[in-house]
């Protein structure tokens, strides 16, 4: 039993837990479980009932409005992505294009050494501007045969 004042929870007074508390939780879970199962009732229950019957008018515009989310599912969304997509990969394979014969030609491979000495260099000395304004790659479309 209890001393009155005494924690019933405490671990060395009382190892059991007082029937109350246990009766306590189990009505509390009982209560919510009873409302939400009347309010799914309520809600499932207006799915059904029939509205008015009335004519309907169809407004049509020219104009097409978003739906926000629901315009990720949508066919001109569909194919924009993947145009977005395929324009990265070509960007990306025409790089490793240029990578490729940098590697293979001394020249280019100078060049390349050489920009990114002077990078480094304004990078340390703290111009970030300016490294960022040396553009390591040429732009131009390299042909390798058996790559492209």
């Amino acid at each position: 039993l209890v001393r009155r004042g005494a924690n019933p929870f405490r671990g060395t007074q009382n190892k059991r837990i007082p029937t109350n508390y246990i009766l306590l939780k189990y009505l509390i879970k009982m209560k919510f479980i009873a409302s939400v199962v009347a309010v799914v009732a309520v809600q499932s229950a207006s799915a059904f009932v029939a509205g008015p019957q009335c004519q309907r008018t169809i407004v049509s515009s020219s104009t097409q409005q978003s739906m926000g989310l629901f315009d990720f599912f949508s066919e001109d969304a569909r194919k924009e992505r993947e145009a977005r997509k395929q324009a990265e990969v070509e960007e990306q394979e025409k790089m490793q294009r240029e990578i490729i014969a940098r590697r293979s030609n001394p020249k280019k491979m100078e060049e390349y050494e050489a920009k990114v000495r002077v990078r480094r260099a304004l990078r340390m000395s703290g111009d970030d501007d300016a490294a960022d304004s040396i553009d390591i790659y040429s732009g131009e479309d390299e042909k390798i045969v058996g790559l492209n």
